[in-house]
């Protein structure tokens, strides 16, 4: 969608977030380690699964994975076909591999997929009519009006700060792919003309929306999450906290140091 909207190169971008999707995850291994409890193993899991299955069930995890990936970039299939058969895929899959999928625990799980979708499309739907109302009130564009004075006059770095502020807000309320749509245009030009590399900025956005999506007390990820676990996002935000200073530290990070993102990049070519 940001390639689309931006005018980037799909190729270049799936390269370009590798190294900083690769810090975060350090920095995500250091804080579970620090902040998460152990947990007695035999306790957790009274019945152990023989390792070999274990094995296989973790290969043909990534499989799907893997399938994924190089469809939509091969275009293959757009996201939804490959996604379509990625469903199939688990259930021929969870009734062979694992033999966990019977035909009643199959016909429970549509109806409970089916409710959740329910839930999980009245929250987006509110999503798209705020992003409407905000397209028509045309308040992206006054915010990046904003941004360029703020940019031009106190310096490219304070731009970009205040931009990952203002896609934190946003991704917060808005789902995905409409945020992505209204400010991209925007604010990717206005960055090139300040300095900043278009993969670098591209990058810092989605990891700002994406951090947006998944913060408390109004994220739409975190709604999402709660809703498929079945927890109360009170006894989830508490301890999440730690975990997103962490992630907030990392897109910091990553946003003031730009080799990070166009290393590999440049190394390929783009």
């Amino acid at each position: 969608m940001l390639g689309f909207v931006a005018n980037i190169s799909i190729g270049a971008l799936f390269i370009a977030g590798l190294m900083p999707a690769a810090c975060l995850l350090v920095l995500m291994l250091i804080a579970a380690n620090r902040f998460g409890g152990k947990i007695n193993i035999r306790e957790a899991y009274p019945q152990m699964r023989p390792l070999l299955q274990l094995w296989l069930g973790a290969i043909v995890g990534l499989a799907m994975i893997f399938m994924i990936g190089r469809g939509v970039m091969m275009g293959i299939a757009t996201s939804t076909e490959i996604s379509a058969f990625a469903v199939v895929y688990a259930i021929v899959i969870g009734r062979l591999a694992f033999r966990e999928l019977t035909f009643r625990a199959t016909v429970k799980m549509f109806i409970d997929i089916a409710a959740m979708s329910g839930v999980l499309l009245f929250i987006v739907a509110c999503a798209t009519s705020l992003s409407y109302v905000l397209t028509i009130q045309m308040i992206p564009q006054q915010i990046a009006e904003l941004l360029v004075g703020i940019g031009h006059s106190q310096g490219a770095w304070v731009f970009l700060l205040l931009t990952i502020i203002i896609l934190i807000v946003f991704g917060a309320v808005l789902e995905g792919a409409p945020a992505l749509i209204i400010f991209a245009p925007i604010l990717v030009p206005i960055a090139v003309q300040l300095g900043f590399n278009a993969l670098h900025y591209g990058i810092v956005m989605i990891l700002a929306m994406g951090f947006g999506l998944f913060s408390p007390p109004i994220g739409l990820g975190l709604y999402t999450t709660c809703a498929i676990c079945g927890v109360e996002m009170k006894n989830v935000i508490r301890p999440m906290v730690k975990y997103l200073m962490v992630s907030l530290f990392g897109i910091i990070l990553i946003a003031m140091i730009p080799i990070i993102t166009t290393w590999l990049p440049g190394l390929a070519g783009y």
